[in-house]
């Protein structure tokens, strides 16, 4: 099985900023504001607009980020995906309200996976954990080759 990583962290985001700033110079506020997806809690309860515009906002640096690391255009068949989350503090993080929604949407939209239903993604990992010097986004795809990969057969 092959694994590709990937790691949104400040540096991403400085190097993001330099090209959404280059292609949008009349904007002030920072596009992605921390290398991790928002809570669920918080984009849950957005009105409609704002809501939207989040998504777009992330699915539009993610399909950059694909790009920015050769990968655009996989379109990979079969993956399990890893996202582990490393926040700045100490304040409780439910694992379940990190849920990627946004940066699943943007690996399709570049075409690095060919969809996010259960048919081309087996298994969604989440994990959280503390690094106050270094917050970041892990993403580790593993891409299944053939059938004969996929160990689960349907059992959990």
């Amino acid at each position: 099985m092959q694994r590709i990583r990937m790691v949104i962290d400040d540096r991403t985001l400085e190097e993001y900023e330099k090209h959404y700033f280059s292609i949008h110079t009349r904007a002030k506020k920072k596009p992605i504001a921390r290398p991790y997806h928002e809570s669920i809690n918080v984009w849950m309860i957005m009105k409609r607009a704002p809501m939207n515009a989040l998504k777009q906002r992330w699915k539009d640096f993610i399909v950059w980020f694909v790009d920015n690391q050769g990968y655009s255009n996989l379109r990979i068949e079969k993956c399990d995906l890893s996202f582990s989350t490393y926040y700045p503090n100490h304040r409780r993080h439910d694992v379940d309200n990190s849920c990627p929604k946004f940066i699943l949407d943007g690996l399709v939209e570049s075409g690095f996976i060919v969809d996010d239903d259960s048919e081309h993604i087996s298994k969604l990992t989440m994990r959280c954990f503390v690094d106050t010097k270094h917050p970041r986004t892990v993403i580790d795809v593993y891409i299944k080759q053939d059938k004969k990969e996929d160990t689960t057969n349907g059992k959990d």
